[in-house]
């Protein structure tokens, strides 16, 4: 009974902090929406809001989102280790079972896939899009290949290096904004001196990487998978 006493008013001090906690929120939200607005462009040099947060005034928080990808990919390949060797991860479905029409139509979507994902990364700064969506997208294209060729060879472990690379380069390209502007994980060009294309250089690099690592990530675990389900 006591100890029913005790959760019951651990769970109304919870909730009271979370709902005064919320409201402030909401107030913050209220204020910084306008602010976003008013300044968003002239700062970051971003015309699509999500992508000035996303990559100046809150990059903390996604290149931890990248590492938590990192990590998670990590995690996975430990988890799915064989203790033999596999030569290849051949996609579930048999080359001489699945339809021609589908291997063919695969194909043609293909470079489609690819083409829009690169789009989805490069103008993610002006239009919806960006790093995590145009990398999901290029992801899902290299995928199609094992239904195109089921024999198809994948190194994870180097797949695995160049992604940790990428991840320590993204690091260090928003860490140099410290040697220009004083501050960690913003814009490195000052929108005191740049104008807004020159401000853009750096966030179409940041996508760029970024797309490339969630797309190697993502490839990462889907051939992981495989490999288990074998």
């Amino acid at each position: 009974m006591i100890r029913n006493g005790f959760l019951l008013l651990l769970l109304l001090v919870l909730f009271s902090v979370f709902y005064f906690s919320l409201q402030d929120l909401l107030e913050f939200q209220k204020t910084s929406a306008s602010y976003f607005l008013e300044y968003g462009l002239d700062e970051t040099g971003s015309s699509n809001l999500v992508t000035s947060i996303l990559l100046d005034y809150r990059l903390f928080d996604s290149l931890f989102e990248a590492g938590i990808l990192l990590i998670a990919v990590s995690g996975i390949i430990w988890i799915s280790k064989h203790e033999i060797e596999e030569k290849n991860a051949e996609f579930m479905i048999d080359k001489f079972k699945t339809p021609d029409l589908f291997v063919t139509f695969s194909r043609l979507v293909y470079p489609l896939m690819l083409a829009f994902g690169f789009y989805i990364i490069i103008n993610g700064h002006v239009s919806p899009g960006g790093g995590f969506q145009g990398g999901a997208i290029v992801a899902t294209a290299i995928l199609i290949l094992y239904y195109i060729d089921a024999e198809k060879e994948t190194n994870i472990k180097l797949i695995v290096t160049i992604e940790k690379y990428l991840y320590l380069t993204i690091l260090v390209i928003a860490s140099l904004s410290f040697f220009t502007r004083g501050t960690f994980f913003t814009n490195i060009f000052d929108p005191g001196t740049f104008d807004t294309g020159t401000q853009s250089i750096y966030l179409i690099v940041l996508n760029v990487l970024v797309g490339f690592k969630v797309a190697l990530g993502l490839w990462t675990i889907f051939t992981a998978f495989l490999k288990e389900g074998r």
